[in-house]
């Protein structure tokens, strides 16, 4: 495909064509048969068969070779159309990436499927700081954590079964830190997703899911939906006050706080986004509309990921005029859901 580049991308923050921020990576063989982290200061060249090939060990039967991508530690930054790299964590990987305020971005930091701590992106300089968690109760397993404006929501469970119940608490921005200023409640389960947002007039919107889904509303969690089919293990809130919910087995729960009906079954969703009156969601294999009535399938450019362990369909970004895909060596965008661009990065 015509601009198809070497790197991959999970998610990001899109303005518009010339301002975006992408978290980026780039494949590197196995341990076995070459290692190491990939090139990712080349993740924007056009992707090439013999560039991945000379990663490889020179003995090696490049049939035998398996690609993958260990982590997501970079972002790609696009000013004024112009692109640089920049390395948000040396360890770790970034699971979620947010504008805060004007050029100002933060990055959530994971290392072993564990919240680990916040970075920032300053909005003068474009220096990235690294803010540890303070405060927060001992013993949380497994913690989760989002972003809710320019604060920090984290969700820990009190033990690994199921039915052990979460922690939950907001950490503010103090002196080089992230400090937990005060107790949210008890989330009856274990959580596995978490997402929130605040509402044009400051109120703050939170989910959590797990063996449910659950809403924080007038100081306290309440389920919305119940029953769940498998385990609720992805969560994405709008300021509209919509929410929708994706569970292992592929069931894609929509609705409000008022509450939830599951509206279609796709693949495991990784990605979600509201666009005009619509909301949209991606599995590893496709992109899907959906509504209160069902679904319907779009047709998306793709590229197969050269990695293993990504997914072909990229993620779901909201721009300003814009619905953006960016993922595995494509970035592509759409005004209707419907016609695809897809554009250069470089």
């Amino acid at each position: 495909m015509e601009h198809a580049f070497r790197g991959v991308v999970s998610g990001g923050c899109i303005r518009d064509e010339r301002e975006m921020v992408l978290v980026v990576s780039h494949p590197h063989p196995d341990d076995d048969h070459g290692g190491g982290p990939g090139p990712v200061r080349d993740w924007n060249e056009p992707l090439d068969a013999e560039v991945y090939g000379a990663l490889l060990d020179s003995d090696v039967d490049a049939d035998d070779v398996t690609f993958r991508v260990e982590a997501f530690q970079h972002v790609a930054v696009r000013s004024e159309g112009v692109w640089r790299l920049e390395e948000v964590a040396e360890s770790g990987t970034i699971d979620a990436l947010t504008r805060l305020g004007v050029r100002g971005y933060g990055a959530l930091v994971s290392y072993g499927g564990s919240a680990w701590f916040v970075a920032l992106r300053s909005a003068v300089d474009g220096a990235w700081s690294a803010l540890k968690y303070e405060g927060a109760p001992a013993g949380l397993v497994e913690p989760r954590v989002c972003f809710s404006g320019e604060d920090v929501v984290m969700a820990g469970s009190r033990g690994f079964e199921l039915d052990s119940s979460a922690e939950t608490g907001l950490f503010v921005r103090a002196e080089g830190s992230m400090r937990w200023e005060r107790s949210l409640g008890q989330v009856p389960g274990r959580v596995l997703a978490l997402d929130g947002c605040l509402r044009p007039d400051g109120t703050r919107v939170l989910y959590a899911g797990g063996q449910r889904l659950w809403m924080h509303a007038e100081g306290g969690w309440r389920e919305v939906h119940s029953y769940v089919s498998g385990e609720v293990s992805f969560v994405r809130c709008f300021p509209s006050g919509e929410v929708v919910a994706g569970t292992t087995r592929g069931d894609v729960i929509l609705g409000n706080a008022e509450g939830c009906r599951v509206v279609a079954r796709v693949g495991r969703i990784h990605s979600a986004e509201q666009w005009g009156t619509d909301v949209y969601v991606a599995d590893p294999e496709g992109v899907y509309r959906v509504d209160a009535s069902g679904f319907e399938r779009c047709a998306v450019p793709t590229v197969p990921s050269v990695a293993t362990n990504v997914p072909d369909v990229g993620r779901l970004v909201a721009g300003e005029d814009r619905l953006w895909l960016a993922g595995s060596h494509v970035l592509a965008s759409s005004e209707d859901g419907k016609r695809w661009t897809v554009h250069p990065v470089r």
